[in-house]
């Protein structure tokens, strides 16, 4: 088969990074689990670079300009900037890893640290603020942040009704990757707003791996402060770390077999859509229960159709009162449960 230029590139540019951190995880490498987050800690905790502005000279002029333009990840907008410019109005500097969130040991060092450190335009990075990441419940329901389609990013509920920030496709994997990274360099808490990263964290690192780019930044990074993102140069660390006893193939066993993806709008007055994502969609059966654990109605999934609708009725006939719900899941594999509610 005859490749295309871009899939050459590509292709060099692995190889040439694998050759540029050949031998940095050797002594990791029959780790798992604790073992292997313990390992990789000390591994990478060799930056100690603690100047902000040197940080924010070197993100704008060098790490993230193509010639004289920049890009806001969260939207897909571009700037042209001079020689100069280092983020002082907009775009401006988003720390992935929100300043708020930093446990005060070796502050300045996390807040030079690039490899969390992304261009933004500065209303977005204003309206993220210190907003953990999730999936929003209602994209009708959020704010959406976009410039090119398909970048969009959105500020909203999840379905456990708390603030999240959810970032456009492109560079959803990338966003993860920076956070498990910092969790994993200086230990600070993946806990933060009501909201556990992790899961999600983990799932958007596999939906969207790591491209060239990825790569050409985290061997640029090195150079420049002298440690790695482990996670873009070896996804399957994340398998091993957070599911020791699963294969180490990237991507098997961490996408879930079947998952809730959207309940909207949420709160929902009239009629709910549901959208799912499932291996084998007829396989899934969903039951909405009340508060009290009863049945209130159910649909079972036919054709592979991957979504639902709920107008609030029960399986009588009967409007269903206001009030919380449950929407759970349950296939031969797996099962999913969210919450929503009904108002009137």
């Amino acid at each position: 088969m005859k490749h295309t230029p871009k899939i050459v590139l590509t292709l060099f540019i692995l190889a040439l990074s694998f050759s540029l951190w050949a031998g940095y995880y050797d002594n990791v490498e029959d780790l798992s689990g604790t073992e292997l987050l313990y390992a990789l800690r000390n591994l990478i905790d060799t930056n100690s670079y603690s100047s902000y502005n040197g940080a924010k000279d070197y993100l704008f002029q060098d790490l993230d300009n193509n010639s004289g333009q920049v890009t806001c990840v969260y939207t897909g907008e571009t700037y042209n900037i001079n020689s100069s410019y280092n983020g002082q109005s907009n775009p401006n500097t988003e720390h992935t890893y929100a300043q708020s969130w930093f446990s005060s040991s070796e502050s300045s060092i996390k807040k030079a640290d690039l490899h969390h450190l992304f261009i933004t335009t500065m209303q977005v990075n204003s309206s993220r603020g210190n907003l953990p990441f999730g999936n929003v419940a209602s994209i009708a329901a959020s704010d959406v942040y976009y410039n090119d389609t398909p970048w969009q990013s959105y500020r909203g509920r999840d379905n456990w009704q708390n603030n999240v920030f959810q970032v456009n496709p492109h560079f959803r994997g990338n966003t993860a990757r920076a956070i498990l990274y910092f969790h994993t360099r200086y230990g600070d808490s993946l806990s933060q707003g009501g909201v556990n990263m992790l899961s999600t964290m983990i799932a958007w690192h596999y939906a969207d791996p790591p491209d060239a780019a990825e790569v050409t930044r985290n061997n640029n990074l090195h150079s420049f402060q002298g440690n790695r993102n482990p996670f873009v140069d070896r996804p399957e660390f994340v398998n091993r770390i957070w599911n020791p006893t699963s294969t180490d193939d990237p991507f098997q066993d961490q996408v879930p077999a079947l998952r809730i993806d959207n309940a909207y709008p949420n709160p929902f007055r009239d009629q709910i859509t549901v959208a799912i994502d499932a291996k084998d969609a007829n396989n899934v059966i969903a039951g909405i229960y009340n508060v009290k654990g009863q049945l209130v109605h159910s649909h079972r999934f036919m054709d592979n159709s991957k979504n639902f609708t709920w107008n609030g009725i029960d399986s009588s006939g009967n409007e269903a009162p206001a009030g919380i719900y449950f929407i759970r899941l349950n296939s031969p594999e797996e099962s999913a449960t969210t919450k929503i509610l009904l108002v009137k």
